[in-house]
């Protein structure tokens, strides 16, 4: 593993009519250092920006941080 790879596991939950969607949370200190990387606090970077799950099958999903009028 990469020296400076963190893991931590969470649970999901479903969420909305049925169940359909599977909500995962994202680790607070990625936000955190997301945030400060734009020079935002949490709370703006949260209303400002939305998260981009790039993947290709099954194999890894990828999060990007996109400012929320690139949706």
């Amino acid at each position: 593993m990469a020296e400076d790879l963190y893991q931590k596991t969470y649970k999901m939950r479903q969420q909305g009519e049925g169940g359909q969607n599977i909500v995962v949370s994202i680790p607070p200190e990625i936000i955190e250092k997301e945030a400060r990387k734009r020079g935002l606090s949490i709370d703006d970077f949260v209303k400002q920006y939305r998260v981009l799950a790039q993947f290709n099958g099954f194999e890894g999903v990828m999060y990007k941080f996109v400012p929320a009028e690139e949706e």
